[in-house]
């Protein structure tokens, strides 16, 4: 820093062009969707800390295709995002945890390569009258069908297929983090500039299991190995897990978000009456993992890795275990029958 206070410093948006400066046949296309992301985060952010004052708060009156209630600020945070996407050459169709069906947009005659944008508008919204983290996930993949025309294969692709993922986190400061399979990296919102500011260059999840994140409450409700595997990391009182603490805040996003900065693993494993899982395999559970990964970490639904699932449906849900790979592997060990 010199003597004016100011340093050096790099925004997504120069940070984006000098990763696009890396492929010289590029022609930017994925490059300015990022950055229309980054832009939409804002518009939501201005929404959600006007909440309150605008009247934004509270439940919509009606449910979204999950079965959940939606809130009010999920219909607007979905409407800026198909806002944001719908008029781009680039983007061929959109899908949204609030929507039923994909939403296709017409073939264009620019030719360009085209995209799939699938997200989560605003993750954790039943907490925000509280006042609690939210935030904003996304997925970005490739189209497979070749006369520009999205249909529902294109969006059931594999995790491993993505191109980008990333999460925005509304809370006490904004941060922007997202991989395109070169790391994983995290901007932090000036607000004093209107910019994303390059925070956390290549973030690599601790080598330690400081935070245990799981719905306690559903304890009764998990199977025996999945039982033994909470039970080992809470209360273990030596080792790796002497000094392990249960932190859920409810909010995915901030949960895995803390866990990506100090070391920890998150759950939400099926439950013994159903057999299945909670969280959305395309919208919340391959994202998260794609950066995990990236990170240095590992997600599995307890036998298969996240990134290896074939999708059968737009909301498809899945048991999800995330964080640290060696909690990761102990549990996958645990539900094998095998001692820890």
């Amino acid at each position: 820093m010199d003597g004016t206070g100011w340093k050096d410093f790099e925004t997504l948006e120069s940070y984006i062009a000098k990763e696009q400066s890396l492929h010289p046949q590029s022609r930017g296309v994925f490059s300015n969707l990022l950055r229309r992301i980054g832009l939409a985060s804002k518009i939501i952010l201005s929404k959600a800390q006007r909440a309150g004052l605008a009247g934004v708060l509270g439940s919509f009156g009606r449910e979204n295709i999950q079965g959940e209630q939606q809130q009010k600020l999920d219909v607007l945070a979905n409407e800026v995002l198909k806002d944001t996407f719908r008029w781009m050459d680039s983007v061929a169709g959109m899908a949204s945890e609030e929507e039923e069906n994909m939403i296709q947009l017409p073939p264009r005659a620019s030719g360009e390569n085209r995209y799939l944008v699938l997200f989560d508008p605003l993750d954790g919204s039943s907490n925000i009258d509280a006042n609690v983290s939210v935030g904003t996930i996304f997925s970005i993949h490739r189209m497979l069908s070749s006369d520009g025309s999205a249909r529902l294969e294109d969006f059931l692709q594999v995790g491993t297929k993505q191109v980008a993922a990333g999460y925005v986190i509304y809370g006490s400061s904004t941060m922007f983090v997202y991989t395109t399979g070169n790391g994983v990296h995290g901007f932090t919102l000036d607000p004093m500039i209107g910019e994303y500011v390059l925070s956390h260059e290549n973030i690599r999840i601790p080598d330690v299991c400081k935070c245990f994140s799981a719905n306690d409450s559903n304890y009764h409700i998990w199977d025996e190995p999945t039982k033994r595997f909470a039970d080992i990391v809470r209360y273990s009182r030596s080792g790796r897990y002497a000094k392990t603490t249960s932190r859920y805040i409810g909010s995915m996003v901030a949960d895995l978000h803390r866990n990506l900065l100090y070391g920890g693993v998150f759950m939400y494993p099926a439950d013994t009456a159903t057999g299945k899982g909670k969280l959305r395999l395309l919208y919340e559970a391959s994202p998260m993992a794609f950066i995990f990964e990236q990170a240095g970490g590992a997600a599995s639904d307890g036998s298969r890795r996240i990134l290896d699932i074939e999708p059968t449906g737009l909301h498809q849900r899945v048991p999800l275990i995330i964080g640290n790979k060696e909690e990761v592997e102990l549990y996958e060990r645990l539900k094998r029958g095998e001692s820890a």
